[in-house]
């Protein structure tokens, strides 16, 4: 490393970027999101910073949420990014926000195709000529990342050319230094910053950012769900083409057919939409109730259905982890909402990985009891979608943070259902659901189960046991010496006290009882198989 890129890795991080945080600034400036200016630490970055932003004198055409939308395409390629990733995020934004970036989705305007052929040439090291008979001009889809075109092999295999925009990686690689930058001024300047925890929030954008830059991983993702679904004849995922994929190229069998929301096409070519609603729902449930990763954008793009009757799918840039533990929180959510038992639901949320401010339980259970109101008992066909976008914005008024994966898993089956609303109105998404939910319930407390988490949860019961005279002892020992102080004003402590010393010496009286017993059954256990 030389004296120059030694001096520039010590400067200040607004003074590397300089250049990118006034345009940052500038661009919001002519939005008229001050606040955001404010909050974000960008106040120094703008030139006249005593001038008002906008035209004062004149009423403002747009909303703030159209100014935002705006705001994110004039910044570019991250910033797309992150309004696309955050319109899904109705845990943490108004509906007003997250149906405006929505938008983002279809605004992008395509890089001329003389640039994108140039990074063919680049990245596969031969003339775009030499490397496929055809290659159409027009684009058939634009990204914020990239772009597809369709194009032929010399043998006659249609195909689909996803392609980097040129530059992508070293604008995406210093916004998202500026993202994390900006995160740690807001935690300063907004008094939401910590519960919604800003940094991680950049953190997995950037890990986002990250996965869907590199084609070659998606292109091994694109091969697990061939090799998932292998056995399912009625699926059909695209086949990758590795000597034409690079980490900046992605070579893909083309699939055509019909988009699986174009109701005249679907209907013109006689299919029975009840029959594809199923069949498309169920392609989500197998992923995320028998999978280990599943398919996260079900959008009415992604999946066709072709002219033998397969469903397609297609784009697997996004995908989200899933494990058992996640599924049986999953279907405890489900069974709470079903069931209408709301300290199930905040429970589930919790184990989920929720976050909430102090204090907020209560709140967040109150208002779940009053929306769980609003749905009868006796109507099976609850609307997961509608259920689901409400208890989103209950979780958003109460400051309560799911992370990235869970809300992505329950995301995506709210959407897979929207898929099937759309195909059958009279679609029962609760009639596939069940069955689901019903098999992780019984697998996690079948005799089978418990017998395989018994070992741990004896031991765990000895230990707590063993210990918990001790750790009594320590609180007492505390006391006495007046280390710990407890402010309260309950009358009739003293007697409450007297029958809480009670209860807690049975409990512990009843807990090493317990461990003994899990204890010599633990030695009952194993003298049965050694013999």
């Amino acid at each position: 490393m030389n004296r120059d890129s030694k001096l520039t890795n010590r400067r200040p991080k607004h003074m590397r970027h300089l250049g990118r945080y006034r345009q940052i600034a500038m661009i919001l400036f002519k939005h008229r999101l001050a606040e955001l200016i404010r909050v974000l630490g960008l106040r120094r970055f703008l030139r006249l910073r005593w001038l008002p932003s906008g035209n004062p004198w004149r009423k403002d055409a747009y909303s703030q949420s159209q100014h935002t939308r705006m705001a994110l395409e004039e910044l570019g390629t991250t910033f797309i990014k992150v309004g696309q990733i955050l319109s899904t995020r109705t845990d943490i934004l108004p509906g007003e926000f997250t149906r405006e970036l929505a938008k983002l989705q279809n605004a992008l305007r395509p890089v001329p195709t003389p640039v994108i052929e140039q990074v063919i040439d680049e990245e596969l090291g031969r003339p775009i000529d030499e490397v496929f008979a055809s290659f159409d001009p027009q684009p058939m889809g634009v990204a914020s990342i990239g772009q597809a075109h369709a194009a032929t092999l010399h043998d006659g295999t249609h195909v689909v050319v996803k392609t980097q925009k040129p530059g992508v990686a070293d604008q995406v690689a210093e916004d998202v230094d500026i993202l994390r930058h900006m995160s740690e001024s807001a935690t300063e300047r907004w008094q939401y910053s910590r519960q919604y925890d800003l940094t991680r929030i950049v953190e997995e954008i950037a890990e986002t950012l990250t996965a869907e830059m590199d084609y070659v991983r998606e292109a091994h993702s694109i091969e697990h769900f061939a090799e998932f679904f292998r056995q399912d004849p009625s699926v059909h995922i695209p086949k990758v083409f590795w000597e034409y994929t690079t980490p900046r190229v992605i070579t893909m069998e083309r699939i055509r057919g019909v988009s699986i929301l174009d109701l005249p096409a679907l209907d013109k070519a006689g299919l029975d939409r009840k029959d594809l609603a199923k069949r498309c729902v169920n392609l989500w449930l197998k992923m995320v109730f028998e999978g280990d990763v599943f398919h996260a954008d079900p959008h009415p793009g992604n999946l066709f259905v072709e002219t033998d009757g397969r469903l397609g799918l297609i784009d697997f840039g996004m995908i989200g982890l899933v494990d058992d533990d996640v599924r049986d929180r999953l279907a405890s959510s489900v069974k709470a909402i079903l069931d209408h038992d709301v300290d199930l639901l905040v429970d589930s949320l919790i184990e989920l990985g929720a976050v909430a401010r102090p204090g907020s339980r209560e709140k967040l259970r109150a208002d779940l009891k009053h929306l769980m109101g609003h749905y009868p008992v006796a109507i099976p066909q609850l609307c997961l979608g509608a259920n689901l976008g409400e208890l989103f914005n209950v979780v958003r008024r109460n400051q309560v943070q799911l992370p990235d994966n869970a809300f992505m898993l329950l995301k995506t089956v709210s959407m897979a259902q929207s898929l099937g609303k759309g195909l059958d109105p009279d679609f029962d998404f609760f009639k596939l659901l069940s069955p689901n939910v019903e098999h992780i319930l019984k697998e996690k407390y079948s005799l089978s189960a418990m017998a395989r988490r018994f070992p741990g949860m004896a031991a765990e019961m000895a230990l707590m046991g063993l210990e918990l005279p001790r750790r009594v002892f320590r609180v007492a020992r505390a006391l006495d010496r007046g280390e710990l102080n407890i402010r309260t004003d309950v009358p009739g402590l003293e007697r409450h006290m007297v029958h809480l010393e009670r209860i807690v010496t049975r409990m512990v009286i009843g807990l090493i009882a317990a461990a003994i017993i899990l204890a010599l059954a633990l030695i009952y256990l194993g003298l049965r198989i050694v013999q």
